[in-house]
């Protein structure tokens, strides 16, 4: 079963066509868990052994360690970046509290956990090296401005949308879960477990679907009305982009290729002499007259390939279809290109290669090609391509000025800054993905 279909089954086409009579691509947001969990507190740290840890590198003078005061006990965290605040000195018996932070956004809490869910695909992919903090930190930054400005658009969403617009994004909603539910072999219990190896829940993939059916709705009735297009606008993308409205010839192929490697001595390493080339030569054309005089008689060309081959010879000597270019040996490409859809070559010789030097760096070979598929290219024409066009183009201004109404409802939402939370959320992503470097 794949998980990731399950994850990701969507309804957006149904949701616009049903309602606004067209459909538009993924909206950019990722919308968070509606998790309206209470604030939550680390455990009192009490001593360096239970503080978090940075990565580690070498401190440059133990001595740095130690305390003149002896009513005083001095933690030494290694670190990537310079000691501050948590770092100070803590009074033998004193009790330090840090509180994990959380940010309140329009009454619901956005948690380190659910950043951290957010950019796990981001933080994995950072290198464990001296700069691992200073990455850790961007992703965790882009992470917390997204989460703000989703639950931000979100919380206007759900505020302006229509009972019956609201109905409407229920409905989409169940028929997502039943074809969730169909997709693990109609098991919800299944569903559910599928779910839980991925870390999640089915009401939390709910609630993210609800959550984004929500906004993609609420955007679109706000924005459509404000989008137009024009011919010249169709026509000026056209123009830059006529690359994307043709496509190229391709053939593909199945070859018979025998060649003169086959037939060297053993033993004579990668310098034959001309003398020994010959040779080799002449035994490969018997061979590939031998495979010739076969498909003379009738004989299946995919089976002559499967025993004469040095290409792809389980396959019968198929290659997918390639466009002009793709192919070193010019002679097989030019002759391939040349036929018919269900054509064959005769033979065709590729000829020794020397370098500038007059060193033999390729033998040559002999070919039969057949032509199984072709696909001729064409040029889409304006007219064919402004349906295309005019998606494309309205995609886009969709796109701007949805990002413009997500920056000026986070500018007037006045969120105060946390640096608390942001330190907390480094903290947890160093823990969970540094991976110390093993020395060599």
């Amino acid at each position: 079963m794949n998980l990731m279909r399950i994850i990701t089954i969507t309804a957006v086409g149904a949701l616009v066509a049903g309602l606004l009579g067209c459909s538009w691509g993924d909206a950019q947001f990722e919308w968070p868990w509606n998790r309206q969990s209470a604030p939550a507190t680390h455990p009192a740290w009490t001593s360096s052994e239970n503080w978090p840890q940075r990565p580690q590198k070498p401190p440059e003078d133990p001595n740095t360690a130690r305390s003149k005061d002896p009513g005083v006990a001095t933690t030494r965290q290694a670190a990537t970046r310079p000691a501050r605040g948590r770092d100070e000195p803590i009074k033998i018996g004193e009790t330090r509290e840090i509180t994990t932070s959380v940010l309140p956004i329009k009454g619901k809490f956005i948690t380190v956990q659910e950043i951290l869910h957010d950019s796990k695909n981001e933080l994995l992919a950072i290198e464990c090296d001296l700069r691992f903090e200073e990455r850790v930190r961007r992703v965790v930054n882009r992470a917390i401005f997204r989460r703000i400005n989703n639950e931000l658009v979100f919380s206007e969403a759900d505020a302006r949308l229509s009972k019956p617009q609201k109905e409407h994004v229920s409905t989409q909603v169940d028929e997502i879960l039943r074809n969730m539910i169909a997709d693990a072999g109609g098991s919800k219990t299944r569903l559910e477990k599928l779910l839980s190896e991925e870390d999640l829940t089915l009401k939390e993939l709910m609630e993210e679907h609800r959550r984004r059916i929500t906004v993609r709705l609420y955007q679109q009735i706000k924005f459509l009305p404000a989008i137009s297009i024009t011919r010249q606008m169709l026509l000026g993308y056209y123009t830059k982009h006529k690359a994307d409205f043709s496509t190229e010839k391709k053939v593909g192929m199945q070859l018979i290729a025998v060649m003169p490697n086959k037939f060297l001595p053993p033993g004579i390493g990668n310098e034959p002499t001309l003398r020994e080339l010959g040779k080799a030569r002449a035994a490969a054309k018997e061979e590939i007259d031998k495979a010739d005089k076969l498909l003379k008689n009738g004989v299946d060309f995919t089976e002559v390939a499967g025993k004469f081959s040095a290409i792809n010879p389980k396959t019968g000597g198929t290659l997918d279809p390639l466009p002009a270019g793709s192919l070193r040996q010019k002679e097989v490409e030019k002759a391939a290109f040349a036929l018919e859809q269900g054509q064959r070559s005769g033979i065709v010789e590729t000829p020794l290669l020397k370098n500038d030097e007059g060193k033999i760096v390729n033998y040559g070979g002999f070919y039969i090609v057949k032509a199984y598929e072709v696909q001729e290219g064409r040029i889409i024409s304006f007219e064919d391509a402004q349906e295309a066009i005019d998606k494309i183009l309205r995609a886009e201004q969709l796109k701007r000025l949805t990002d413009k109404f997500s920056e000026r409802l986070y500018k007037e939402s006045r969120i105060p800054q946390s640096p608390e939370f942001v330190e907390t959320a480094i903290d947890e992503a160093i823990k969970r993905y540094w991976k110390p470097p093993t020395n060599p």
